[in-house]
């Protein structure tokens, strides 16, 4: 009982502490309100006094600096959108809570998006990658400075192309990532870099991590097998005068010595156009795409009582975008109205 006294007065000590230091900074501000200045006062208060005053509450101090950096970028955003101080609460709060991820990732996003500053935008998400490793977000908000922001850079996407890879390595970036990633690393032959990530994640006492870096790991070989099928049945095609039928038409010319086996239990297939594809990553990609529109009709039948007549209704509705392609060449959805189901 005694040691529940003890915690609870120190929490009211605490509270007392932090409600001090949020009067004495209403009274500074209060007192120089008129003064040359006051932005500075009044959104920013001195690091140095924050650092010499915080009493082993940083992590406090920074939860109420991040919500009034908040504050300030919903006023700015209806009033003149300069942003002045955002970038120095940022760094400030950050400085106070190196792990407070959150405030890296949307600060990011605001300095980007609100105050169209690339440079300070990357800057505070490589900071906090230091401190947060593992923070999916962080390296996919710099992909998106690089995609939206430096567009017009030559090395815009290749560069982007890397941070989603950093962002895919920390092995907690949702499926949609991945898509995207992979479409960036084929343009740019990033395999080996890929590769070299998710190598290094399979040396984690985690076995979860273990076991994901392993799939991963064979995903990229069975990426490679269709492009060297895709290639060996271009050359086919060269030699004999007319595309292949099948795959075994490449075995009895001699340009391999057998089909390959899928490790994951899939297969390999050639399209009509002469690609070779896998059923393993395509079952992958169908997933993640069939997710993204289930989840697109849920909302529709949240909002209007019941499911779309078409999928096309969830782009008039403005619910999606666009209804994701079908992963496999030739396919389409198959969807029916009156159940819902989704094939």
């Amino acid at each position: 009982m005694r040691s529940r006294r003890w915690r609870l007065l120190y929490g009211l000590e605490a509270v007392l502490f932090c409600y001090l230091i949020a009067l004495f900074a209403f009274i500074l501000v209060e007192h120089t309100r008129d003064s040359e200045g006051m932005d500075e006062v009044l959104y920013l208060p001195n690091e140095k006094l924050l650092n010499h005053f915080t009493g082993g509450l940083n992590t406090v101090i920074a939860d109420l600096l991040w919500l009034n950096c908040i504050q300030y970028t919903a006023n700015e955003h209806q009033g003149q959108r300069v942003y002045t101080w955002l970038e120095r609460m940022l760094v400030t709060s950050t400085q106070l809570d190196p792990y407070f991820s959150d405030v890296y990732y949307l600060g990011a996003m605001f300095l980007s998006a609100l105050r169209a500053d690339a440079t300070a935008s990357l800057n505070l998400a490589a900071s906090g990658m230091v401190n947060n490793p593992h923070a999916w977000k962080l390296p996919y908000q710099s992909a998106m400075v690089y995609l939206t922001n430096r567009q017009d850079d030559p090395n815009a996407r290749y560069m982007a192309a890397l941070y989603l890879s950093m962002s895919l390595a920390t092995g907690s970036a949702p499926g949609g990532i991945a898509n995207l990633t992979a479409k960036l690393q084929d343009e740019f032959d990033l395999t080996e870099i890929e590769e070299e990530t998710w190598r290094e994640l399979r040396q984690s006492e985690d076995a979860f991590l273990q076991e994901l870096a392993g799939r991963k790991l064979t995903e990229i070989e069975l990426r490679r097998v269709c492009r060297a099928l895709t290639d060996t049945l271009a050359l086919y095609r060269t030699q004999s005068g007319h595309p292949a039928a099948s795959l075994e038409d490449l075995v009895e010319a001699g340009l391999i010595r057998y089909v390959p086996e899928d490790p994951l239990g899939g297969s390999f297939f050639l399209s009509p156009d002469g690609t070779v594809y896998s059923t393993t990553l395509l079952d992958d990609l169908v997933i993640r795409a069939k997710d993204r529109i289930i989840n697109a009709l849920f909302t529709y039948s949240e909002r209007f009582g019941q499911g779309p007549p078409t999928l096309n209704g969830l782009v008039e509705t403005g619910i999606l975008k666009a209804v994701p392609d079908h992963p496999y060449p030739g396919r389409q959805w198959e969807y029916d109205p009156a159940t819902g189901e989704l094939l």
